[in-house]
């Protein structure tokens, strides 16, 4: 058994409380960043949302595709309607 297991039994063994505030703890010493050793952020991870699906540009520029046929085919508003109007 290794000792993260051993850690997770001895959790399971506290009452509902104790472990809610254990976790609270961790929790807060991540975010804080106050543990020993490098955690990535999510941030420092992924910084844009482009980021995030770096790993499938092909299925961005797809999704993107149906993002602009869908603001073309909409006819809820009219983008150049509204920059007409907004202009002296």
């Amino acid at each position: 058994m290794t000792d993260v297991e051993q850690i997770f039994q001895a959790i399971q063994g506290l009452p509902v409380q104790e472990r809610l505030r254990l976790i609270e703890r961790v929790v807060h010493e991540l975010a804080d960043g106050s543990v020993g050793g490098s955690v990535p952020r999510e941030a420092d991870v992924a910084p844009s949302m482009i980021g995030l699906f770096a790993d499938d540009p092909e299925g961005v520029d797809a999704m993107m595709e149906v993002v602009r046929e869908n603001r073309r085919s909409s006819t809820l508003r009219d983008v150049g309607e509204d920059d007409a109007k907004s202009s002296p």
